[in-house]
């Protein structure tokens, strides 16, 4: 494929078994409940044996796309492997638990092909060494929780548009945080940026910031979480908010810290970015400490 060696044509398998799995659940009559099934779990189990065979492997490419910098730049280090492994096994369980869970109700394809085509999305940011790449897989991600929220039933539209406000006002700052560092970088690629904290510096790390942190639950952006748990599927909760979405971004955070900027332990970025998880982790304690409702909780 493209001149690549077989290693490097396999970074492509995470994004595109999960993206055909879901074409051919989106083909299959509604009726037939477990051929959808099964697909689902057929494919989520070849990811998953795919992320075993490419965990701990190290490869990259990138071939050029556009003239504005946005190359189709993947990346494979012992990091991305090990999300890429986390998010495979984390699909396989929650389409393993829904062939019982999800018999019989509504939307039952929507949910399926929805849930594999997060699961490339996720693949793909994982993998992708162009920060424009990585935004196309990021936003892609806002997609599939609008729709996926929207499979638990008729009362779910309100708390799938606050979802997508709230993560889309963060994704939209992150987005401007990458334009700024591929204009002062001169560059998209992630392995070639090195980032001082100048002022300029330090406003594009805080806007990359606010979207990887908000991926992973951090307040103020968490507050749609806790409503999507009583109207969206239950193994969508389980899924998505709890799982992929922070582990992406955690992934995301420690790449800006370790890769896109120079990150001094003790400065005043990482006090910032320090009280903010503290924050977060103990209001969050506090909120559960008064929580009667055990989904929200």
């Amino acid at each position: 494929m493209f001149g690549l060696n077989s290693l490097q044509t396999s970074l492509f398998y995470p994004v595109i078994i999960p993206v055909i799995t879901a074409l051919l659940v989106f083909a299959i009559p509604k009726k037939d409940f477990w051929i959808k099934s099964l697909i689902s779990f057929a494919g989520v189990t070849v990811t998953l044996i795919l992320a075993i065979l490419l965990f701990g492997k190290n490869e990259s490419f990138s071939l050029p796309w556009t003239g504005f910098g946005l190359n189709f730049s993947f990346r494979l280090y012992h990091f991305s492997s090990f999300i890429l492994l986390a998010t495979a096994g984390f699909a396989f369980l929650i389409v393993m638990y829904s062939l019982v869970f999800m018999n019989g109700r509504e939307h039952l394809k929507k949910f399926y092909a929805f849930v594999l085509i997060t699961v490339a999305m996720v693949n793909g940011a994982v993998l992708a060494n162009n920060l424009l790449l990585m935004l196309f897989f990021w936003e892609g991600l806002l997609a599939t929780t609008f729709v996926l929220i929207l499979t638990g039933g008729k009362h779910t539209f309100a708390t799938a548009v606050k979802a997508l406000v709230l993560v889309g006002v963060s994704d939209l700052l992150m987005t401007l945080g990458i334009l700024m560092i591929g204009r002062y970088a001169g560059t998209f690629e992630i392995d070639q940026i090195n980032m001082p904290m100048n002022v300029w510096g330090s406003f594009a790390f805080i806007l990359v910031m606010i979207g990887a942190t908000a991926k992973a639950g951090a307040m103020p952006f968490h507050s749609w979480i806790p409503d999507a748990a009583l109207d969206a599927p239950l193994p969508f909760m389980a899924f998505l908010p709890a799982a992929l979405e922070k582990l992406l971004g955690i992934y995301f955070l420690a790449r800006i810290c370790l890769d896109l900027f120079q990150f001094v332990p003790g400065s005043t970025m990482s006090i910032i970015l320090m009280s903010l998880g503290a924050i977060t982790i103990l209001l969050a304690v506090m909120m559960a400490l008064v929580q009667k409702d055990y989904k929200k909780l």
